[in-house]
Parts: structure tokens; sequence; C-alpha cells
């Protein structure tokens, strides 16, 4: 029987920021809450689903602790990760290749510099991996496999395979992640998912996403889903048949999506009869100059008016909010710390996550700071969005790096958890009466 191991590289976690560092030694707070994301690599879980039943699959995630064994005599490793994890993939590839291993790398990285993946892989896979991993396998059966594979096209995901959850070693997770669909017509000039997946909205069927709930759920009975989608509900008609038909799981989840859920009152019902605890949205700024920065086509600063009445209209609904802050845009000077502190306070938002500007490989942000030479390092495990990795404008690196910390500080102290989760239960007393 032939074997291959798939395997998750260790990340940096939370970087190498000092100040962050420092507050994270005294305070598990963020830990807690960010449990929810501890999920297992869905990529190679899914490429698992295509590896044919002969041959014997190893899933190793070494970024929950997995040890690496590089002795095991593995025919096929493979390999994905993010920009932060991607010096460790080479390494791990350098040291299975030096043993007469064959390895295969893959990924949004891959994806985006596939040159420097190949001098380290025998194999580099460009874009979506479900149709060209079924060539690759029948190509290294035959002795002939290729040097790089490349998606044709964004794939049908109904084709995709049910990911393999039954590989994991369930006391490593709090969570399992889904995701239903691919593309987001929204232009980030920071995000890579465009150049992996397309700016085309594509789902799965509802029943094919069924069907993963309950591989999940022959795991992991009591286990909390993410649909990790990058925007969930683009597509109404089918985000609110999909709904339906989750709701009668009795499953708990979370998932990603824009404010623009919060202009669909049957949308947020909906959302809300189906178990969701809390929604993943991307404010990413409170000022219009800080969202024009990061949107060409401005769309999140069109809906900057909108915000505290949309979040008042998402909380209405019973649902908690987890949103998304950017440090360190070119209209960005060190008011914005206080500034968004204010108002996430403010609007009683049950956690946030607040980062730093992040150039990550191929996107225009990219493009833009090598363009104006502001790129202050190239080591890619810094690329972590807690890491000052290019020169800001209006404030210094160092400015940055402290102010970002300054605000996990404040918003994760006792006293500011206790008035959200007081708010919260309030929130919650108050919607289960209107059930009623």
């Amino acid at each position: 029987m032939r074997s291959i191991a798939l395997i998750v590289p260790k990340g940096s976690r939370y970087g190498e920021n000092i100040y962050l560092k420092e507050f994270l030694k005294k305070n598990d707070t963020v830990y807690n809450f960010y449990g929810m994301w501890e999920t297992p690599n869905l990529s190679l879980l899914t490429i698992a689903g295509i590896i044919p039943g002969d041959w014997s699959i190893d899933f190793i995630d070494e970024d929950h602790g997995q040890m690496i064994h590089f002795d095991c005599n593995f025919d096929i490793v493979a390999i994905t990760g993010m920009t932060q994890q991607i010096q460790r993939a080479y390494e791990i590839s350098d040291e299975f290749r030096k043993r007469g291993v064959y390895v295969a790398i893959g990924g949004i990285h891959a994806t985006i510099m596939p040159d420097e993946a190949k001098r380290h892989a025998d194999t580099v896979f460009i874009g979506e991996g479900e149709e060209t991993w079924k060539q690759f396998i029948d190509d290294f059966e035959q002795g002939v496999p290729a040097a790089m594979y490349e998606s044709g096209g964004y794939i049908d995901l109904t084709q995709s395979p049910i990911p393999r959850y039954d590989l994991v070693d369930k006391s490593l997770y709090s969570a399992y992640s889904i995701q239903t669909t691919r593309g987001c017509p929204r232009t980030c000039s920071y995000c890579t998912l465009p150049i992996m997946y397309g700016s085309t909205y594509r789902h799965k069927s509802v029943e094919q996403i069924l069907k993963e709930i309950r591989a999940i759920q022959n795991v992991d009975k009591e286990a909390f889903i993410f649909f990790v989608d990058d925007n969930m509900f683009i597509d109404r008609k089918f985000s609110k048949k999909l709904l339906i038909e989750v709701s009668r799981l009795g499953i708990k989840w979370g998932t990603q999506t824009d404010i623009s859920v919060a202009e669909d009152e049957e949308l947020m019902k909906l959302i809300y009869k189906a178990g969701c605890h809390w929604l993943f949205i991307g404010f990413e700024n409170v000022t219009e100059g800080g969202l024009k920065f990061l949107d060409k086509k401005q769309w999140k600063a069109k809906q900057l008016s909108n915000y505290e009445e949309a979040i008042s209209r998402i909380h209405q609904n019973g649902l908690n909010i987890w949103a998304s802050f950017m440090f360190g845009g070119d209209s960005d000077d060190v008011t914005v710390f206080n500034n968004t502190l204010q108002f996430v306070i403010r609007n009683n938002i049950y956690s946030g996550s607040f980062t730093i500007v992040t150039p990550l490989p191929g996107t225009k942000l990219y493009k833009q700071m090598v363009s104006q030479n502001r790129i202050l390092d190239y080591s890619w495990s810094r690329y972590t969005f807690w890491d000052v990795v290019f020169q800001p404008k209006n404030m210094s690196a160092d400015q940055l790096a402290r102010g970002v910390a300054w605000v996990y500080s404040n918003f994760y102290s006792a006293e500011n958890v206790a008035k959200r989760t007081l708010a919260m239960r309030k929130r919650i007393k108050e919607n289960r009466k209107n059930e009623m």
C-alpha cells in the first residue's frame, strides 16, 4: 500500500510583536475567544477526499502540536501553508527531500509564488487543487508526475469531495470547518483570496453541505462548526434555502460575512434560528479615509455611516458580532487606536480581532508598498497581521506595533469583558422574551 503524509506546518501564531506577546502572557482571554478558530486544515482534508482508497493517509498537524517523524517512509509528503507558515513548510520539505521522499506543495502562497515554492518541492500546485490532485495521483502512480499543476479555471464546487474529517485527532480542536462557497466580489487591496478563488461567487449544493455537517458529527457529535466562506451570504436565495435545512440539525456555528447582512431581516432571523452564535464581520476601520485606502471600489467606505445602525439590527436579531479591524493604513495616525476601542465598546461588540495592515505577496497592497520602497521585512514568518513589515505613513513602526497591543489589552480587560458579557446576556434574555 502506498502512503502519503498531509502536513500542516507550524505557524507564527501571534507573531513577534513584543508588546502583544507581553499582553498575552498576562491575559488568556484572547486564547479563549480565539479557540473557535482552532480547526483542522480544511484544504488538506479536502485533498484527502480525493486520494484513492488503496493509499494510506497520515494527517499531521504540527501547528497544533503533532510531531513530524522524518524517518517515516512515505511515498509522498504534501504540504500547504499560508505566507506566515511557508518558511517552516520549506524546512519540512527540504528535510524530507534529503531522505528521498517526494514532496508536493500547494496553497495560497505557493499559488502566488510558485517559482519560490519549486525550489523546495518536486511538484507545486497552483490554484484550486481538487482537479489537479486527481491528475497528479494518476501521473504519480504511472511514474510521470509533473513539476507543476495549474488549475485551468475555477472548479465546480458541487464536484468537491467530502473532507476526510475522520483523519484528525479530535482532542486537538475545539471546532471544525466547512466551506460552502468560494469567491468574493469585494475588492479589498490586502486580500489574497480573490487570487486563489476569484471574484465569481460559487457554492456547493445544499445536500452536499448537509453531508459534510453529518461527516463532522460522526467524528464529534457536539462539534462547533465554523463556515470558513470568505463572505457566506452574498447569494441570498441560496443562503436562505441552506439555513432552513441547517436549522433542522441543531448545530452550533459561526461564519464570515459582511455588514450588508443587516439589510435583510428575513436572512438574519434564519441565521439565528439555524444556530449561529456569532458573525465574523470585517469592519476594518472606523474612518472613511481608512476604508478608502483598503478598498479601491470603496464599498466598505460607503457602508461606514450605517455601521452602528447595522450593528444594532444584527444584535436585535439575537446575533453576536466578532468584529475585525486593521491598523496602519495611509490615513491612520495614532488616534485610530482609541477611536476604534471606543467604537467597539460603545457598540457592545462580542469579540474583536485587531490586526496590522499586512501587504501579502500578490496583493495590490504588496505591489503598492514595493513600488514605494516601504517594505521593511521580507521574512514571510512575520507576515502574521500582528507584526509590522512595512513603513507606516503617519506613525512609526513601533507606534503601530504598540498601538495594536494597547487595543487588545483594553478591549480584553476584565472590566470590558464583563461589560460586554452583561450586554450580551441582556440581549439574549430580550430575544428569548420576544420569541415567546
